[in-house]
């Protein structure tokens, strides 16, 4: 029996020095100083100042699209090709009659549709219109004006004007903006705060991160 109370007593005894090794390996592992949680703090870091970085270079290449851009403006839902407004057939002449309700002079600018027509040689979404102004100042003031086409008629009521932005930029802006309005249509966001930061841009829900600028390089 000595021998059996010998033998438990051993068995017993190397238990409990396994159950303290495995305690000691898992305090370890969830240890700040542990090997483990250092190379995923370290990783964590990484993936952070890289985050920031390609933030850094999405905006640069913003600014550089913003000052190529700077004087630019799109024309928006003017009829295309082979459509009349208001009596005018060709894109100059349409223009024109724009800047006639906006009570905008001298309009001095390149000017182009963007996209290509449709087969037959019409494409009934009306193409915008890019219109490169030499003027900055014109811009904005065409810009201020703009609101007037909307009490103009039926013919220019559609008719809108927008600053030239990149596509991809005007993209980002409207699913963040589409997504923040889908968020609080949402029946289970009752009673919850959702808010876009256009400054960080990021989408909260009472106060935590839910989307964010996902712009692609371009």
């Amino acid at each position: 029996m000595k021998d059996d109370d010998g033998g438990s007593a051993s068995i017993s005894r190397k238990l409990n020095e396994v159950i303290e090794e495995l305690d000691k390996i898992k305090k370890l592992v969830v240890s700040p100083e542990s090997v483990i949680n250092k190379k995923m703090d370290a990783l964590e870091v990484k993936i952070d100042k890289q985050a920031e970085i390609i933030f850094k270079q999405q905006l640069y290449l913003e600014a550089l699209g913003r000052k190529e851009r700077r004087a630019n403006v799109v024309i928006l839902g003017v009829p295309d090709e082979q459509e009349s407004l208001s009596g005018a057939v060709n894109d100059a002449d349409k223009l024109n009659k724009v800047w006639q309700i906006l009570g905008v002079n001298n309009v001095a600018g390149a000017h182009r549709r963007l996209g290509d027509t449709a087969q037959g040689g019409t494409n009934r979404r009306c193409r915008p219109i890019l219109l490169m102004l030499q003027d900055e100042s014109q811009r904005q003031h065409i810009l201020e004006q703009a609101k007037k086409l909307k009490t103009a008629g039926e013919a220019f009521k559609k008719i809108y004007v927008k600053k030239d932005i990149h596509p991809a930029v005007r993209k980002e802006w409207k699913r963040l903006h589409d997504a923040e309005r889908t968020e609080k249509e949402r029946a289970g966001n009752v009673g919850c705060v959702i808010h876009f930061n256009t400054w960080e841009r990021k989408l909260y829900r009472d106060g935590v991160v839910i989307d964010s600028w996902n712009l692609q390089c371009f």
